[in-house]
């Protein structure tokens, strides 16, 4: 069951990213004496479904490699008038995204890193393939790879994410699928693709797709 989280229970907004999906805002959390990562669509279909399908997602999927959910934003953020708004609380990461850390960089991470960095992604992807129900990301990028204050790796963004069975995902018709184009297997941009665990495995592909 979902813990609703109020705007009153937060405090000291501050908007830290943004893309086509909505807002990132960080805020302290006054109960809980910490800060927390609220992420906010930017668009909706008037039910928040796809909203509250990403949440039963990342709910599903709790390892210490994915990000942790901490619960359901409702409440009227900084700068939306009088409307309401459901968005998810998430446990905030400190340093980033991977993609933050190449481009603060200048290039390639230290090898012990890069190493940590791949082990840990690959943690991730395989407990998702691995639930009773297994999910599939369907998006993995260096954006969607958070970093803690310790540069630990944590996966993010299930908005495009789907449950499959066997070695095929349940989709319905009118649902988009696919992910980032630039991160697209080759198949997919066939009319019968259906999504399959590889299809996360090759977004995984780090030299290729950009993630190390």
């Amino acid at each position: 069951m979902e813990q609703f989280i109020e705007d009153s229970s937060l405090e000291g907004w501050k908007a830290i990213g943004s893309g086509g999906f909505g807002q990132i805002y960080k805020a302290r959390h006054r109960q809980w004496a910490c800060d927390v990562a609220i992420k906010l669509l930017r668009h909706d279909d008037g039910s928040n479904k796809s909203l509250l399908r990403e949440i039963k997602m990342m709910q599903e999927a709790s390892s210490p490699h994915v990000i942790r959910v901490r619960g359901v934003f409702k409440g009227q953020p900084p700068n939306s008038g009088w409307a309401t708004q459901l968005g998810v609380v998430m446990e905030l990461m400190e340093r980033g995204s991977l993609a933050s850390l190449q481009e603060a960089l200048r290039g390639p991470p230290p090898w012990p890193l890069v190493f940590r960095l791949v082990h840990q992604v690959a943690l991730g992807i395989n407990f998702l393939h691995s639930l009773p129900r297994p999910v599939l990301h369907l998006d993995l990028k260096p954006p969607n790879v958070l970093l803690d204050d310790s540069l630990n790796a944590k996966l993010t963004d299930f908005g495009l994410a789907r449950v499959s069975c066997s070695v095929s995902v349940f989709k319905k018709d009118d649902e988009e699928g696919g992910g980032t184009v630039s991160y697209m297997p080759p198949e997919a941009f066939g009319l019968t693709y259906e999504p399959k665990r590889a299809s996360d495995i090759y977004r995984y592909k780090w030299p290729e797709r950009g993630l190390g």
